[in-house]
């Protein structure tokens, strides 16, 4: 059982502040027009991008047809219900290959929901706390009704704050399940000796911590236990981990075209940090990190690839009788 009361590591007063600000913004109307609509068709679509049923059911196929692994969908009892955010069904569908992978080599039961797929809270993102229970009602509706025992936020970091430390109290009571970001689940994975991987990483890598995973989520240590477990060369930024600076897209601000100017801009201090490592490739457990950081990296010519740790670690599992 989740209790009612989340705690934010850090900041609790300037974090209700921002929100009370959203909350009169959003009434108001005078939220941005990007995020208006991304709202507008999470509630009558099911997604900030318009993703529908069919498109995932689509990615699934071609995942089940790349990797070899059964995609579940609706299977009741298993132990975890996998979220997704638009960003992984559209940009990054190597992230579902990599959960089947992972789950296949632990051993773990694991399923779809038709019903409730997608985990960005838009509703968050805007400040409107009503349309923010909506959603999260979604996923509790689905979970219920599976009886998983378990629900996995994916790289995502709105959607792990909305779902784990805003969730309980937006529906106002304690879930039935369980809410872990995939990093955990990971982690678990990991100590329990269920992740087995073979072969390392020999590029330089860094890894760029999601504010929401941890500044307000308190995960610190498993990525980089992770990261380890993979990598020979890992080297951290200056002011790593609960210190280290947001992509710049924060707080729905990736979804504000606007707020492009502003975004590169504050990008720099993200910069200085890579410069002061100089790595060969970045790595990072939020999709919408990846997309923003690559945009301020595409914007100052560095040629630094984005990849996420969750995939980075599916590529090390072996193969099926290797």
């Amino acid at each position: 059982m989740r209790t009612l009361l989340a705690v934010c590591p850090v900041g609790n007063d300037i974090v209700y502040m921002v929100r009370k600000f959203r909350e009169g913004m959003s009434a108001s109307g005078n939220a941005p027009v990007g995020i208006k609509g991304a709202v507008n068709r999470t509630v009558t679509i099911g997604s900030p991008m318009g993703v529908k049923l069919p498109a995932v059911k689509a990615q699934m196929k071609h995942v089940e047809e790349d990797y070899g692994l059964p995609i579940p969908m609706d299977a009741e009892g298993a132990e975890y219900m996998v979220m997704l955010s638009s960003m992984e069904i559209i940009n990054f569908p190597e992230y579902l290959g990599a959960i089947a992978k992972i789950m296949n080599q632990a051993g773990k039961t694991w399923t779809l929901c038709s019903t409730a797929f997608e985990a960005t809270n838009a509703g968050m993102q805007i400040g409107n706390s009503d349309l923010a229970k909506l959603l999260v009602s979604r996923i509790v509706d689905g979970a219920e009704r599976l009886k998983v025992k378990t629900v996995i936020s994916p790289e995502c970091g709105h959607a792990y704050t909305a779902l784990r430390w805003e969730g309980a109290n937006l529906i106002g009571r304690p879930f039935t399940f369980q809410v872990k970001h995939i990093i955990e689940v990971l982690g678990e994975f990991q100590e329990q000796g269920l992740l087995k991987t073979e072969g390392f990483e020999t590029d330089r890598l860094t890894f760029h911590d999601p504010c929401q995973l941890a500044r307000r989520g308190g995960v610190i240590k498993q990525q980089r236990n992770l990261m380890n477990q993979v990598a020979k060369n890992f080297v951290e930024m200056p002011d790593a981990g609960f210190m280290n600076w947001c992509c710049g897209g924060g707080g729905g601000a990736s979804a504000i075209e606007e707020g492009e100017e502003l975004r590169i801009e504050a990008f720099k201090k993200k910069k200085s940090q890579l410069d002061a490592v100089k790595p060969d490739r970045l790595v990072t457990a939020c999709a919408n990190c990846r997309i923003v950081l690559e945009e301020g990296l595409e914007h100052y010519q560095m040629d630094i690839p984005v990849v996420g740790l969750t995939e980075m670690i599916a590529e090390h599992i072996p193969e099926k009788g290797a």
